[in-house]
């Protein structure tokens, strides 16, 4: 008797739950999350390098995965590469997945004002500066202030240091 009381008391209290949601509270980086899904769309500029050289540049970011990815496919000079930004256990990873055939995984150093800084972690990503070249760094401002503009660079390391580093002023297309 004792075990179908026990049965039939954890079977009420397993339906009063079932529908049970957990409102999560927000978090530092699931508002900057939040902030960088608003660069969903697509975006152009010029990819200008500190060596002189300079491409077109166009970025187009999309939401994916119930909202927890976004992804962003970029064609430099005809070059098309993905990058994939991503909420996990409170800390924005991005995953880059390079032209130079690898990819870096970086962390989120710093989200201040829109301006968000990705630093790689060469050990998570597999990657040695002492072997080859790859994205050691990031700054993307969403400049909330003026949602059809956008601030993107990055930071090519190897080894011999940093190869070049890339800025583009970028417009919302759409």
């Amino acid at each position: 008797m004792k075990k179908i009381f026990f049965g039939l008391f954890f079977m009420a209290i397993s339906i009063c739950f079932a529908g049970a949601t957990v409102d999560p509270q927000p978090t530092p980086s699931a508002d900057g999350f939040s902030m960088l899904k608003s660069l969903e769309g697509k975006w152009f500029g010029t990819l200008k390098r500190d060596n002189g050289s300079e491409d077109p540049f166009n970025l187009t970011y999309s939401i994916s995965s119930n909202g927890s990815a976004i992804l962003e496919e970029s064609n430099t000079g005809g070059i098309e590469m993905l990058t994939i930004f991503n909420l996990h256990n409170d800390a924005i990873l991005l995953t880059h997945y390079c032209g130079l055939r690898n990819r870096p995984v970086s962390v989120l150093d710093s989200s201040e004002d829109g301006v968000f800084k990705f630093t790689t972690d060469a050990e998570l990503s597999g990657l040695s500066l002492d072997d080859e070249m790859f994205v050691t760094s990031w700054v993307i401002d969403v400049m909330p202030e003026d949602p059809s503009k956008m601030y993107y660079q990055f930071t090519v390391s190897g080894p011999d240091g940093v190869a070049f580093i890339a800025k583009c002023d970028l417009t919302r297309a759409n």
